[in-house]
């Protein structure tokens, strides 16, 4: 029974041509690792989600994004503590360079939290007699093996 029903396809988003690309770019400012940060984030996200206030943020993600992994790299090449016993001040840049990471990437709606679609206000039904026997029983059962 093959070759019934409807085939599955697949889809590609093409820019007309002559329409632009809707995507943000990188300013200046930025120098090249923080460019592809940037660049980075912009290409896989929707071009649709970012809009031009979004910017500074946007440079901020970037600049922190790469602070944070020069940081894990000093840390991974001289370990968390110093010759004299202390925690490596790397230690510290790290931790709040990905503080602020987080900070971004709520406000940006990077994480899987913020993609995901609103929860329907729906409360759960009652549990039904026949649920909570078959609970029961299961709970039995367990008690009477011991």
């Amino acid at each position: 029974m093959t070759g019934t029903g409807r085939k599955p396809f697949e889809t590609t988003d093409v820019v007309p041509f002559g329409a632009g690309n809707q995507r943000l770019r990188p300013p200046p400012s930025l120098r090249d690792p923080e460019k592809q940060a940037f660049l980075d984030l912009v290409t896989t996200t929707d071009p649709k989600q970012f809009r031009p206030s979004d910017l500074p943020l946007l440079c901020r993600w970037a600049e922190l994004t790469v602070m944070a992994e020069q940081a894990a790299g000093e840390l991974q090449a001289g370990g968390m503590v110093t010759a004299d016993g202390r925690v490596s001040p790397w230690f510290t840049i790290h931790q709040q360079a990905t503080k602020s990471l987080t900070g971004l990437a709520l406000r940006l709606r990077l994480g899987p939290q913020s993609r995901a679609p609103r929860a329907p206000k729906t409360q759960p039904g009652t549990t039904s007699y026949y649920e909570r026997m078959i609970l029961e029983a299961t709970r039995d059962d367990s008690a009477a093996d011991a």
